[in-house]
């Protein structure tokens, strides 16, 4: 984010934390003369908009997330909205959830293994194909390597053994399947992000 969407974005919080009080404080025919003047004008705009077909106005990152919450506390929120329409802030939320998602989700943990060591890892398994992850773990500790890969990880660069399935056993798994459809149950899991990015997991399940 560069320095003048910042400023805006501050800015942007700043006005409306402003307006929120002097609202506040204001007596409940104020608040209701307020209403009714800032209702008449949105009601121009929105005539205006319509009739000469001026493009809208473009929304601050301020305005978004405000309306964001709007929309979790606010009852009568869709009907309140003239700029966008009610998927737009509803778009905007999972956008921000996105945002904070990858932000949660960045690559943390062990630093990469160097090339050096996997190397080494290959030359081991090359030169012992019997040789298991543990036991090359104990050879590159014998031989002196900075933080030696646990046993799972040396198995990841080590070449798969694993033989493709034959035709007659893909066959039988076939069979399988077809004997036990009668008897199969559809499951499903997904997650529902709430107002606060905090993450509510649904399971179901059909037979």
């Amino acid at each position: 984010m560069q320095t003048s969407q910042i400023y805006d974005y501050v800015k942007g919080w700043i006005q409306i934390v402003y307006r929120f009080i002097t609202t506040y404080f204001k007596s409940e025919t104020a608040k209701s003369l307020e209403i009714i003047a800032y209702r008449s004008q949105v009601a121009l705009l929105q005539q205006q908009l319509k009739s000469s077909g001026a493009p809208r106005p473009r929304c601050t990152p301020a305005f978004r997330q405000l309306w964001v919450l709007l929309s979790k506390m606010l009852t009568n929120w869709r009907s309140c909205l003239v700029v966008v329409q009610p998927a737009t802030v509803i778009k905007w939320h999972h956008t921000a959830f996105k945002f904070c998602w990858m932000w949660k989700s960045r690559k943390r943990g062990r630093p990469a293994i160097p090339a050096e060591t996997i190397k080494l890892i290959k030359q081991i398994h090359k030169e012992n194909p019997l040789f298991s992850p543990e036991k090359i773990h104990e050879k590159l500790v014998q031989l002196g390597v900075t933080n030696a890969p646990a046993p799972n990880t040396i198995a990841k660069h080590l070449p798969s053994t694993r033989k493709p399935p034959s035709d007659k056993q893909l066959q039988s798994w076939k069979t399988f399947l077809k004997n036990q459809r009668a008897c199969t149950w559809a499951m499903d899991l997904f997650t529902v992000y709430t107002l606060t990015f905090n993450i509510v997991y649904a399971f179901t399940s059909n037979m």
